[in-house]
């Protein structure tokens, strides 16, 4: 599974992750898994938060707000969900 990885804007203090191809995630399950892999994880029923550094929000269609303007520290921190969701996770990066 491949995503893109987005900066909404020069001045955004956040990059977006989207799946190349559309899968959803039931998010109580989504939650479960995070959870068993070591993730502190918020629900809040239309959007998971996941602790950390940097923290993010997932959201069921699978794509990701990571809180950091480190592009590095958000690639890490999106492989690491995606891997404990179960996806491979080779990223393309695109600006906006």
């Amino acid at each position: 599974m491949t995503y893109y990885l987005l900066k909404p804007c020069r001045t955004a203090t956040a990059f977006i992750s989207t799946l190349k191809k559309a899968r959803r995630f039931p998010l109580e399950e989504a939650a479960m898994r995070l959870k068993s892999s070591g993730f502190g994880v918020t629900d809040l029923k239309v959007m998971l938060v996941v602790t950390g550094d940097p923290e993010l929000t997932f959201y069921e269609s699978g794509k990701i707000l990571v809180k950091t303007d480190d592009e590095a520290a958000a690639k890490g921190a999106i492989d690491r969900v995606y891997g404990a969701l179960g996806l491979s996770s080779p990223v393309e990066a695109t600006a906006a």
